[in-house]
């Protein structure tokens, strides 16, 4: 019925010719004796066969590379449920497609239940990867990865899993043809191996599919922020009889008009009790962990901070010059800072330890496996933390275990004694890593009240950094781009709310970004001041703080309230009496006549710290004022120079009255304030797909929704539904109006309706 030649990036249209009478068909893909493959195997492909130059190894095919598979190497095929006269065929062909066609042909005749069936039930073993239309981008080339979506990439990665599973043939080269027929036979029953520990060349198994997957990724540097990879792990733990046993989507055999019309009742449902039945208790607990952050970043800067640097200084102290073991007779920091009232210090086979050590507040108990002195590190400079806990009034933090892995460009002496005294040289830093297994309770909120149920967050903390920026005068490394970040664990509280959840970052320029630096001192900032006049009541503003009079008309008298930006705020009344708002502003209170006479001093994060004289400010009148910055802050980026990445956020959510939901939230900036955001709520073998875009913090453009069944709802406009459209394979099956009353129409092709 029609034959095409796919293109280098393997896309291709078919076009169904007038003779075919409609129903399914089946697309095949084989290799003849020029095709050439991309090798996506970390390890490479082995001995170059072809006649391909080799630009770096002429022996080797090496990740990335083109190579010739050879003629009928490979064939792959994929069914499309319904096609018809005209129709442009251009769906995907893949190892889990060549899977899904398998699975349908067992059943001895092909239907386009059938096909839907198995197509459905292979795209959830992939933890809902629409396999048949999710583009299978070139995981070996850095700027499709940074183009890609947070999906296509786990797609590309689980692809990858598949070479690297087949086994090479005589010439050396992956046995693509091999490794199809194992996965087939691993998966003839529906069921798939959860994991045999690798012992089986005649099985695949899940697990080996995931940790090839996770290798590749490796391989390029970056973490999965999709979930896919966590959540099939967890399919794995969670096996039942040894066996993962995915199951197709419900109505995936059924119409388009019925699919479409279950996709919208899935919409609603979702939208309705998230909204409505769940809000309050989700934003009382979504509070309470922000505070709790926010309380834990004050405490880590505030108190652990410097018990942590107190304690480095002890270890190196007693380390280089003095036996002392009573921490009281240390003098760590600088003069006037905390010092140690209590605790001991003991170092031995290279291992420092402080028992009950007690600075401002702060007890200490810390184990570190520090590299032995006058020893010299390469290519890695290593320390262990073998136990952490320091606790105070407001938190707790606990290391369980950790390592700092310092990776270094030329090999550097370890001096502990010049490291006290200040003199050892900078050691030459290329890039570094850390690994945390921590557990943080937070007891107090910022204000230091103490919170009726602590939050605590318990797992693991990794990061890779990379591209050191050091000083042009000292040689000190200022900066190093963190490139991947992964967060993972449990966020609970002492009410019974628990949150299982990961949170992964990653950063597409970290080996070329640099921070801008600093803003010049007497950078002027316009209107970093202004004041206005609403009725009885006159308002001040600044970035970090608000002033407000108003005027009593029946008493004469003038509140005066000063509100700072983190929440501290101060209020008094002035009797006066005043004769008016204005003639309360000009006369009353400490707070303007100081502002007035020594100026007003504001610090804007990003910037640094302005000064504005308001001396000359005539307040009788609406007005503003300029800042001159005279203390500039570290300026990290800006509309020229950003961090370019994505991000991703994972868990579980169990709703009343729905079955438990897998949801993932992945942003991808694409501008210094601008970016795409994606959220998937995947449940029973379904999933909602919601894509859209935002500017300055704002949603712009249209609003994209789909499922499993590749429903597409596209809203125009805001995330506000007022027009838009429901299709299904390219075809238009509903419009979607906003009535006079608010309400969202959705009007389908058989003249029945409903509302959002």
């Amino acid at each position: 019925m029609g034959s095409a030649i796919t293109g280098a990036d393997g896309s291709y249209s078919l076009s169904v010719d007038n003779n075919y009478t409609g129903g399914p068909v089946q697309v095949t893909i084989s290799a003849d004796a020029n095709t050439q493959m991309k090798c996506d195997i970390p390890a490479g492909c082995g001995p170059r066969m072809d006649d391909i130059a080799d630009s770096n190894n002429a022996s080797i095919i090496d990740f990335g590379e083109w190579y010739k598979p050879g003629n009928n190497s490979l064939t792959m095929t994929a069914l499309v449920a319904e096609a018809d006269t005209g129709d442009s065929i251009g769906v995907n062909i893949t190892p889990y497609t060549h899977l899904a066609a398998n699975r349908a042909m067992e059943a001895g005749s092909l239907s386009a239940a059938g096909i839907y069936n198995a197509n459905s039930e292979v795209s959830n073993l992939l933890g809902g990867i629409d396999i048949l239309n999710t583009r299978p981008l070139d995981i070996t080339a850095t700027n499709a990865v940074d183009d890609g979506t947070a999906t296509e990439i786990a797609y590309a990665a689980f692809l990858s899993a598949i070479a690297v599973l087949a086994d090479t043939t005589g010439e050396g080269n992956p046995d693509i043809n091999g490794v199809l027929d194992v996965l087939t036979n691993s998966f003839s029953d529906g069921k798939i191996t959860a994991d045999d520990g690798g012992m089986n060349d005649n099985v695949i198994s899940l697990q080996e599919i995931i940790d090839g997957a996770s290798g590749t990724l490796d391989q390029i540097g970056i973490a999965d922020i999709s979930g896919t990879i966590v959540d099939l792990q967890a399919d794995v733990d969670d096996a039942s009889g040894g066996t993962v046993d995915p199951q197709p989507s419900q109505n995936t055999g059924g119409t388009a008009l019925a699919k479409v019309k279950v996709f919208v009742s899935d919409v609603r449902t979702w939208g309705t009790v998230i909204e409505e039945e769940t809000s309050a208790k989700g934003e009382a607990f979504g509070t309470q962990v922000d505070l709790a952050s926010t309380a834990a970043d004050l405490s880590m800067e505030l108190v652990m901070g410097p018990a942590l640097g107190s304690t480095i200084d002890a270890v190196f102290m007693h380390i280089t010059g003095t036996t002392t073991t009573e921490l009281s007779g240390y003098e760590v920091g600088l003069p006037g800072d905390p010092q140690f009232t209590a605790g001991t210090i003991a170092y031995s086979n290279g291992i420092a330890t402080i028992t009950n050590g007690l600075i401002d507040g702060v007890t200490i108990n810390v184990s570190v496996q520090l590299p032995d002195d006058e020893s010299t590190a390469t290519p890695d400079l290593t320390v262990d933390v073998t136990s952490a806990t320091l606790t105070s009034d407001s938190s707790e933090l606990t290391i369980n275990r950790g390592t700092l892995v310092i990776s270094l460009a030329t090999p550097y002496l370890i001096d502990y004694e010049a490291m006290s005294e200040g003199t050892a040289a900078e050691p030459d830093i290329s890039g570094a890593s850390v690994n945390l297994d921590v557990a943080l309770t937070q007891k107090q909120d910022e204000s230091g009240a103490t919170l009726i149920s602590p939050v605590t967050f318990a797992g693991t903390l990794s990061t890779t950094l990379v591209n050191p920026v050091k000083d042009d005068t000292t040689g000190e490394t200022t900066w190093i781009t963190p490139a991947t970040l992964t967060l993972a664990g449990n966020v609970s509280d002492t009410a019974g709310n628990s949150l299982d959840a990961s949170f992964t970052a990653n950063i597409s320029n970290a080996d070329t970004f640099e921070p801008t630096g600093e803003l010049d001192i007497n950078t002027v900032r316009d209107d970093l001041v202004t004041w206005s006049y609403a009725g009885d009541t006159f308002t001040l503003m600044s970035p970090d703080v608000t002033l407000t009079i108003q005027w009593d008309s029946s008493t004469g008298a003038a509140t005066i309230t000063e509100t700072l930006n983190y929440g501290y705020s101060n209020s008094y009344v002035a009797t006066g009496p005043y004769d008016d708002i204005v003639d309360a502003v000009i006369r009353s209170g400490a707070q303007l006549s100081g502002y007035s006479s020594y100026g007003l001093y504001v610090w804007i994060d990003g910037e640094g710290g302005y000064y504005a004289y308001l001396g000359s400010a005539d307040f009788s009148t609406d007005g503003t004022a300029s800042g001159k910055l005279f203390d500039p802050d570290f300026v990290l980026e800006d509309a020229g120079n950003w961090l370019a990445g994505t991000v991703g956020l994972n868990f579980t959510l169990q709703l009343t009255g729905l079955p438990e939901a897998s949801v993932n939230i992945s942003g991808e900036r694409t501008d210094f304030e601008a970016g795409t955001a994606t959220v998937t709520i995947a449940y029973d073998a379904r999933k909602i797909v919601i894509i859209g875009a935002f500017s300055n913090m704002s949603s712009t453009g249209s609003m994209t929704i789909t499922n499993q069944d590749g429903v597409v709802m596209v809203i125009d406009g805001d995330f506000e539904a007022s027009t838009g459209n429901i299709k299904y394979n390219g075809q238009s099956y509903g419009n979607i109006t906003q009535m006079s009353n608010g309400l969202t129409k959705i009007t389908y092709i058989d003249g029945t309706f409903e509302t959002l």
